[in-house]
């Protein structure tokens, strides 16, 4: 018998990472090797660049505090699609709320 999936949405997880993550940060040491290929750099600063962007596609896949639904690369993503047209005001007493928990 088949069960119907609760979520068509979900996430995969491979041992204790999701396919995407390891996607990403693969992504970015593509990207890194083919950087070096292209710029002559030392073997210590191609090692140095291999860090860097590991670390940037670790960042890229974390998850924000203040919006844990979605990762850092979306929100990104969200921030260059913005309607910069738009004026959202802030109101006084929100903010007065908000600088009390701070």
């Amino acid at each position: 018998m088949y069960r119907n999936p609760k979520n068509t949405k979900q996430e995969i997880k491979l041992w204790a990472f999701f396919l995407l993550d390891i996607g990403i940060v693969g992504g970015m040491l593509l990207l890194a090797n083919y950087i070096n290929k292209i710029v002559p750099i030392s073997a210590t600063m191609q090692i140095v660049n291999y860090i860097l962007f590991a670390c940037f596609g670790i960042f890229l896949c974390a998850r924000s505090p203040s919006y844990p639904i979605d990762r850092n690369f979306k929100l990104i993503f969200y921030i260059f699609r913005m309607d910069r047209n738009k004026y959202h005001p802030i109101d006084i007493k929100d903010f007065n709320k908000r600088s009390d928990l701070i």
